[in-house]
């Protein structure tokens, strides 16, 4: 019975959380204009932040920059 039981609020609990996926944060993607060229992101609500990242970038751009100019400009938006 305690195995049943353990299964049971196992399978409750993954599908609550599956419920809570990032897509239901995400906005339309955005394109930064660099001097090596465009940048798309795909920012979330404003108030996560932290899930910003980049969706395309220049291949003369390194990836870490790309993310870094992606949570920027989710910053720069949470804050209008």
């Amino acid at each position: 019975m305690n195995r049943f039981l353990s299964l049971s609020l196992l399978g409750a609990t993954l599908a609550l959380i599956s419920g809570c996926t990032t897509a239901s944060f995400e906005t339309e993607p955005v394109t930064l204009n660099t001097d090596k060229g465009d940048v798309v992101c795909q920012l979330y609500s404003r108030n996560t932040v932290l899930f910003d990242h980049v969706i395309a970038m220049p291949h003369a751009m390194h990836v870490d920059e790309a993310n870094a100019l992606c949570r920027a400009e989710g910053e720069r938006q949470a804050k209008k």
